[in-house]
């Protein structure tokens, strides 16, 4: 009896492993038509409210009232920890950034040159509109909206619901590293895989974003531990113009740029 009781379970634990064996992930909807991933409209404005940090623990530190440090991701609810409203109006940009405690930027983008304001700064800093490759900055020549360089049909991975909106999702993996320290750590790569040593892992976070279905624009995507919230608002009627101590300020580094351009007289 027990015998026959062993042989049982035993075809009854084999048929189930295979069952599980057999068993096939459910394929992916197809991948709809059309772009992945547009530009917003020539005429446009929109918010991105950051809150957290790609990577844990390294967020923004707030003071309680005993004077006793306390991080974001340690508080019930974790606060923005920055807000940016981009208005745009065909190739001219502008930022308005405002982080955790309060300082302001304002950033123009205009006629290849970026254009920098702060509260504190007696004069504006002008340098050409060339942007480090990272998660954090955007090359507003080529797109609108900062580190999702990756979405692509090999990064694909469904279909998902936001707010009740319809959305592609896209899943894969980013470094949270600057350029500079990016360098850096293939730098001491390089110098472990020379002498034998222990070989550093490439720092990496997850990476996950929601594309509008109708509209193909972000809604919200998140870099490890940091969650980006995109809402788009009212476009701009009118064309944006440089205050006019910007203007004085591009002017002034455009003679400059030109001067440094121009070839020295040929010595005879």
């Amino acid at each position: 009896m027990k015998a026959s009781l062993t042989f049982y379970l035993i075809l009854v634990f084999t048929a189930s492993l295979q069952a599980q064996q057999t068993t096939t992930p459910s394929p992916l909807p197809p991948l709809p038509p059309g772009p992945l991933l547009k530009r917003a409209p020539d005429y446009s404005t929109w918010t991105v409210a950051c809150q957290g940090h790609p990577v844990k623990g390294k967020g923004p530190v707030n003071r309680s009232t005993t004077g006793e440090e306390k991080s974001k991701e340690q508080e019930g609810k974790e606060a923005i920890t920055i807000t940016s409203t981009v208005v745009k109006t065909g190739p001219t940009i502008l930022e308005l950034n405002a982080d955790t405690d309060g300082k302001r930027k304002e950033i123009w983008h205009i006629g290849g040159l970026m254009v920098m304001k702060e509260p504190d700064a007696a004069e504006p800093i002008v340098w050409p509109d060339s942007v480090q490759a990272d998660i954090n900055s955007v090359n507003f020549a080529a797109a609108d909206f900062a580190g999702l360089d990756w979405i692509s049909a090999t990064t694909y991975s469904g279909m998902a619901k936001y707010q009740g909106r319809d959305c592609i999702q896209f899943t894969g993996e980013v470094s949270p590293l600057n350029p500079k320290a990016r360098e850096e750590e293939a730098i001491a790569i390089g110098q472990a895989i020379a002498f034998g040593q222990p070989v550093p892992q490439e720092s990496k976070v997850a990476a996950v974003a929601y594309i509008d279905l109708e509209t193909r624009l972000p809604l919200v995507v998140t870099f490890g531990s940091e969650k980006r919230f995109y809402q788009y608002g009212t476009p701009p009627t009118a064309e944006l113009t440089l205050p006019p101590e910007l203007e004085n300020a591009v002017r002034d580094r455009k003679k400059q740029m030109k001067r440094l351009s121009t070839a020295p007289a040929k010595a005879y």
